[in-house]
């Protein structure tokens, strides 16, 4: 895999998603918004092992990247309730806005299959939305697959779309691996999230310093798990891990460390 191919192309797409959503109102009163370089370079992943990156290719990139910018942006409405009730109202035309935008996208191609197969994931993703929010307990492998879903369903459309059906399992695992993440650093820092939530229905009433102790363990038992199961999936696709670049796959580079309270105590 060429390294500075694979950096052009994330420039290129970036500045091609940026031409397209500038809004100077909007941008000044809420900020440009944080485009998921994790995905984007998962996106590019297969096309890297392809060699070659057309501008219909870019296009189908884009698209993707324009609608999971318009869920996280209407995400972070329901996650701040702290925040103006203009800010808030200007984060949900912003989230419209993008929406827009990949709908054009869309119709500039034409491909009524790629909009089907897209409408499908957005319908799915808000289906396991509600799921894992509803305050009916679920299994944890029903928690991780409705997180999977929510992670990777419009990039493994897409995937499946443009025929990269071999990819799709080790999406899926690479979006959950980073999502699970993401969850313990927000229980380390608020106390709560949506996957701590559903591991702690599953533990017995117990001290809080061991119930915390049995919490780490889950967590760490699901990423641990998540992880071999990538590297296996690499081996069966015989890709070197060595091999890998780009941001999604700096996790398999580095160890994840317990929590330092969790170290100490056990």
């Amino acid at each position: 895999m060429n390294v500075k191919d694979t950096n052009r192309w994330m420039e290129e797409t970036l500045q091609h998603i940026n031409n397209q959503i500038h809004h100077p109102y909007l941008h000044d009163s809420i900020g440009a918004p944080d485009f998921d370089e994790n995905r984007l370079s998962l996106l590019l992943f297969p096309y890297q092992i392809r060699g070659n990156y057309s501008v219909q290719d870019k296009s189908y990139v884009s698209t993707a990247m324009l609608i999971q910018t318009a869920l996280d942006t209407h995400e972070k409405v329901s996650d701040d309730q702290t925040g103006s009730l203009r800010i808030r109202q200007l984060t949900v035309l912003a989230g419209d806005f993008y929406s827009g935008l990949y709908y054009r996208t869309l119709a500039q191609m034409p491909d009524i299959e790629l909009i089907r197969r897209i409408a499908h994931a957005i319908q799915e993703i808000n289906e396991h939305k509600i799921d894992i929010t509803s305050n009916m307990p679920a299994l944890i492998d029903s928690v991780i697959f409705s997180l999977t879903k929510i992670e990777s369903a419009i990039i493994t459309e897409l995937f499946k779309h443009n025929g990269f059906d071999e990819y799709v399992i080790l999406a899926e695992d690479l979006l959950v691996l980073h999502r699970l993440i993401k969850e313990e650093i927000q229980y380390s820092s608020s106390g709560t999230s949506i996957l701590f939530s559903h591991l702690e229905r599953t533990l017995p009433k117990t001290t809080s310093l061991f119930r915390e102790k049995q919490l780490m363990d889950l967590y760490f038992d699901l990423v641990l798990h998540k992880k071999e199961q990538i590297f296996r999936r690499l081996d069966e696709l015989n890709i070197p891990v060595n091999s890998l670049k780009g941001p999604i796959f700096s996790v398999l580079h580095s160890s994840i460390e317990r929590p330092k309270i969790y170290a100490e105590e056990g």
